[in-house]
């Protein structure tokens, strides 16, 4: 028989049938390997963001960013809102209720730079110039308790505990410098300074308000002072201070009395945490719509490639669609019979809205919401049929999107908490399983962080080639091969080849007819069939499509490796691979050589014993029946 080639691994994990009938380029089982470029790899490791955190898990994260593009990385972990100061997570909100998830919003608009926190506690907003303040922005008669999202320039919000199928809308923001009551902003002018430190006269007047664009000019030398809104005022003579956009807090370098102009804002007042409507609502205020049927909660809201808000429930979905004047919203049930589990369960992505639709718990799906091929409509397709989404309990999932893929964070059917980061190709159209604790993520320049779910710790992931300092746990289970015969067969030779660091190796193991696996050999990293001549130098993240986890790389070399192996007569054949070091390596192909082709006979384990009874309980019977 002529050898079998497998020259590009594509299909990733096929699991839902038989590993005898899975493609030919697909696995049928893994752990913390990726199918990438016909290739398989094994995935990048972990590395802890900050100091470890003790036994617990991290409930929300985003990264803030500032007007000149610096990041701010947030945080809720058990009574607390966190930003990471250096390599520090400093304290920023305290007292919230441990436990409880928070959803978080950038917005960026004339005042500056924010980040809003909304959760069961409140609302709280964060200027990313000065993060350890922060407004507390809730108020009975403004706005509500709950999850929430921010979007053309209006607060969507939904989750109330006293209304879990309502939608509420926040005023839009025009962000229009208007004079008067009616204003968004107000503008103060010639607000006399103190010497040194101070507190502008704007917080006093409310306790959600805050400040920015200053000016302020020294009375005694004429220096005028320009706020760079990073929360530094420049002196035109070379001094210098600062400001709290959030308590209107100065210091100045130089002693003496001035005068300040600057504008303050108050988001309560027909802004993004403003929910309050006329009695005859007018365009642009807030609103709030029920979508009641079903009496299911609303677990969450995505924006839809149409624009529309999908509202995705317990067991149905809602479709809520705002007109352009902001007068006559179209609310109407988009599905039954389809849900998530979590409020994270869904996704936001360039090709519809991925969701973990467990409206048949039996039977979870990963689904998307796209456009018809028409372009006229938005419907529900199943994804990744191959793939065998009951292995995992989804009672805390998280989805999230990284480079092409679809990242589904969720647990093994026993686990008791997420110990398993689903990696879906949507350009691929393939299901690579990794190995990691996971409920939140965020990314940032290519790099991908996630809140861990058994600890208040975050993690940069796929970063380096080790675990944490250790290790990466991992195997791969290839297809079930007949070699499209049942006829006995052999296999003398088999043959590696791809990418291997000095310090990696793996073992091969083979099983036939389903016996146990048995180690036949070892590719290693340091041997004779390793071109060292020829090094490629790859970075840290092999994931995503560029260097990532900072400037370091790796050198790495090509394979080609053949070890010679014995084995019983078989029908079918499956490898198991198993790399053993820290260091990187990858599977181009894998071909068995020298196939010799026996009888067509049963293999040896399932051949029955002669004269079997009737009722196929005894053998060998002294007088045979016919």
């Amino acid at each position: 028989m002529a050898d079998l080639t497998n020259q590009i691994f594509k299909s990733g994990v096929h699991n839902l049938l038989d590993a005898e009938v899975i493609p030919q380029d697909a696995i049928s089982d893994e752990k913390n390997w990726i199918t990438q470029d016909g290739s398989l790899k094994l995935v990048n490791g972990k590395v802890v963001v900050g100091a470890t955190g003790v036994s617990g898990k991290i409930y929300g994260e985003i990264f803030g960013y500032k007007i000149d593009g610096t990041k701010v990385h947030w945080r809720k972990v058990n009574t607390k809102i966190q930003y990471l100061n250096g390599t520090t997570w400093t304290d920023t909100v305290t007292g919230l209720t441990a436990a409880s998830d928070y959803t978080f919003a950038n917005y960026s608009s004339l005042a500056g730079t924010f980040t809003f926190a909304f959760g069961i506690d409140g609302i709280y907003k964060m200027h990313n110039a000065v993060p350890g303040s922060f407004n507390s922005m809730y108020d009975s008669t403004k706005n509500f308790k709950g999850y929430a999202l921010i979007d053309k320039g209006r607060t969507i919000l939904w989750n109330r505990p006293e209304d879990k199928t309502g939608v509420y809308g926040s005023w839009i923001d025009t962000q229009k410098e208007v004079s008067g009551a009616t204003g968004v902003y107000t503008t103060v002018t010639a607000e006399a300074t103190a010497s040194l430190t101070g507190t502008l006269a704007f917080k006093a007047g409310g306790a959600t308000r805050n400040c920015f664009g200053l000016v302020v000019t020294h009375t005694v030398s004429g220096e005028v002072f320009t706020d760079n809104y990073l929360g530094v005022l420049t002196g035109s003579l070379g001094n210098a201070g600062t400001i709290n956009y959030i308590t209107g807090a100065y210091t100045f370098n130089v002693a003496g009395i001035g005068t300040v102009d600057y504008r303050w804002e108050n988001s309560n007042l027909r802004g993004l945490t403003d929910f309050s409507k006329s009695a005859t609502r007018l365009a642009g205020e807030g609103f709030v719509l029920s979508q009641d049927e079903g009496g299911d909660a609303i677990k969450t809201i995505q924006i839809g490639q149409d624009g529309a808000y999908y509202s995705l429930k317990e067991t149905s979905a809602y479709s809520l669609e705002l007109d352009a004047a902001d007068t006559n919203p179209i609310n109407l049930v988009y599905r039954k019979n389809i849900g998530v589990p979590t409020f994270r369960a869904s996704v936001s992505t360039n090709k519809g809205i991925v969701f973990l639709n467990t409206a048949n718990p039996a039977k979870p799906t990963l689904t998307v919401l796209q456009r018809n091929p028409l372009g006229d409509n938005i419907e529900p397709v199943s994804l990744f049929p191959q793939f065998k989404f009951s292995n995992y309990n989804y009672s805390d999932c998280s989805l999230a999107t990284y480079e092409r893929y679809v990242m589904v964070m969720c647990r093994t059917i026993d686990g008791t908490a997420n110990d398993t980061i689903l990696m879906c190709d949507m350009e691929q159209g393939s299901v690579d399983i990794t190995s990691f604790n996971a409920r939140t993520s965020v990314i940032d320049s290519g790099v991908l962080y996630i809140g861990s779910s058994i600890s208040e710790s975050i993690y940069k992931l796929f970063d380096g080639f080790d675990d944490d300092g250790q290790s990466i746990s991992n195997f791969i289970e290839t297809k079930a091969e007949t070699y499209k015969s049942d006829n006995l067969k052999k296999v003398r030779k088999l043959r590696f080849s791809g990418l291997i660091s000095p310090d990696q190796n793996y073992s091969v193991y083979i099983s036939t007819d389903n016996s146990t696996f048995q180690l036949v050999g070892t590719v290693r990293g340091d041997r004779d069939y390793v071109d060292y001549t020829s090094s490629q130098a790859i970075g840290t993240n092999t994931i995503g499509g560029a260097v990532i986890g900072g400037d370091a790389v790796a050198t790495v070399y090509p394979y080609l490796m053949e070890m010679t192996i014995k084995t019983p007569k078989f029908r079918k054949r499956m490898f198991k691979i198993v790399a053993n070091a820290i260091g990187y390596v990858s599977i181009d192909n894998i071909i068995d050589r020298d196939i010799l082709v026996f009888e067509n006979r049963l293999p040896m384990t399932y051949r029955l014993k002669q004269n079997v009874s009737l009722d196929g309980t005894q053998t060998d019977l002294s007088n045979p029946q016919f």
